[in-house]
Formats: structure tokens, C-alpha cells, sequence
């Protein structure tokens, strides 16, 4: 039968077994929080790349000659003095067709 000894060698032989255990666990917790800061490091790169790109994607659209070729493109803006010429869709395709075909070809 065990003694008190054999006992007291048990018990701390299941302490330290348990310990070694809890501490390559916490161990291994460790490793994959770094490796999840070096995934969130290279995101946040890359989300700053982005957003710098956006900044200047931003002040370019900000920019007068930009401002000035929207107002014309899409609301139809011209400037003071300036003379504007509205064809029909009739005339543009006669015009389309004629730039198409070379002179050349004609019979």
C-alpha cells in the first residue's frame, strides 16, 4: 500500500503534469493572438493604402477642372458666352454612318 511519501509524490506529480499542461496551452493562446495581430497589422495596412488612395481619388474630384467637366458631362453645363449646338439623334447617326464607311469604298 502507499505511505504518506508515495501519496505527496502522486500529488504533486499530477500538480506539475496539470501546470505543464495549462502552460503549453496558454502558450499556444499566445501564439495565435500574435498571429492574429499580424493579420490585423497587414489589414490595417492595407485599409490605410485604400483610404489614402480614396483621399486623393477625393481632392482630385474637388479640383475646378474636375468640378467644371462633371457640371458639363452630367448636368449639361456650359459656360458664359459659350455657344452650344444640340443635334438630333437623326443627324448623329447620319454622321456615325459616314464616319464609318472610308470614302475610298464608295461605288
Amino acid at each position: 500500500m502507499l505511505d504518506r511519501r508515495g501519496i505527496v509524490r502522486i500529488v504533486i506529480t499530477l500538480l506539475l503534469v496539470y501546470s505543464l499542461l495549462r502552460f503549453a496551452r496558454a502558450g499556444q493562446a499566445a501564439a495565435e493572438m500574435e498571429r492574429t495581430a499580424a493579420d490585423l497589422g497587414r489589414e490595417l495596412v492595407t485599409l490605410e493604402q485604400e483610404h489614402a488612395a480614396l483621399e486623393r481619388r477625393l481632392l482630385e474630384r474637388q479640383s475646378p477642372a474636375q468640378m467644371e467637366a462633371l457640371a458639363r458631362r452630367e448636368l449639361g453645363m456650359v459656360m458664359p458666352g459659350e455657344i452650344v449646338f444640340l443635334f438630333s439623334e437623326a443627324e448623329e447617326s447620319a454622321t456615325e454612318e459616314t464616319e464609318r464607311e472610308p470614302i475610298w469604298r464608295w461605288k
